[in-house]
């Protein structure tokens, strides 16, 4: 693969991120499309996976990447869904102070992210705006079948957990194929999967918001006692490696 596409790749799915913030945006506004919306801001978030596990692949990992990303993030999964939840009940208070916090909160996760390194290794800190985008879009299918001022209450706590101080697995240790065949077949198959299954992407979403809430504990007390002390010595290890770097830099 030339240099020149090594280094575009990933950003071209940063930017294709970016237009399908913008057309989940247009979908909504246009009124007869607005749950096809949901499925636009779902394979973004899809995209959103991409372009930072193809950058670490091909080894082009930047700072100007990282920015891009974030600008994209904030259209896609903050504006959007925000538009979105406000379509749905235009005439209510409620709904646009829900669409506007979930907006703020989800551009300061975004710049805190870019600027405040993560409290544990392997981890966010708060619920990531992409996760919380995509468990806000597909929430607003369900509209009709649920109490009017639940998605408003949705959306206040996944704006909460965004700002949030809890932990959150980033699994980016998840590897894509190295096979550029196999690759486009996986995206072009989950792109597929996405369509037909888009109403139940909501529950593996919810799950993992759930999961910083505490759930984690009550998996934890389930764990086998070898595992607990495997898990505590690696963290331990972690943390001093980062107190040893630290003072490096102070010297």
């Amino acid at each position: 693969m030339q240099s020149w596409v090594r280094r575009f790749l990933p950003s071209a799915f940063t930017l294709g991120n970016l237009y399908l913030g913008i057309l989940a945006i247009v979908l909504v506004v246009s009124g007869e499309h607005w749950r096809s919306a949901s499925f636009v801001i779902i394979v973004g978030m899809f995209f959103d996976g991409l372009d930072g596990r193809l950058a670490r692949m091909l080894d082009v990992s930047s700072s100007f990447g990282k920015e891009l990303d974030s600008l994209a993030d904030v259209i896609t999964f903050g504006v959007a869904p925000a538009v979105l939840l406000i379509y749905l009940r235009p005439e209510s208070a409620l709904y646009h102070v829900a669409a506007v916090v979930f907006a703020f909160c989800g551009a300061i996760r975004l710049a805190r992210f870019n600027t405040q390194p993560s409290l544990l290794k392997g981890h966010f800190t708060g619920l990531p705006i992409p996760a919380a985008g995509g468990l806000a879009a597909t929430a607003t299918l369900y509209f009709h079948q649920v109490p009017w001022g639940l998605l408003p209450a949705v959306f206040f706590g996944l704006a909460a957990l965004m700002v949030s101080r809890v932990p959150y697995p980033d699994f980016k240790g998840v590897r894509l194929p190295q096979s550029q065949v196999v690759l486009a077949i996986t995206i072009v198959g989950t792109v597929i999967v996405l369509w037909f299954a888009r109403s139940f992407v909501f529950v593996p979403l919810v799950l993992y918001a759930l999961f910083g809430l505490g759930w984690h504990r009550a998996l934890w007390r389930r764990l086998p006692v070898a595992w607990k002390i495997r898990y505590e010595k690696q963290k331990a290890a972690r943390l001093k490696r980062r107190l040893e770097k630290r003072a490096r830099r102070v010297k």
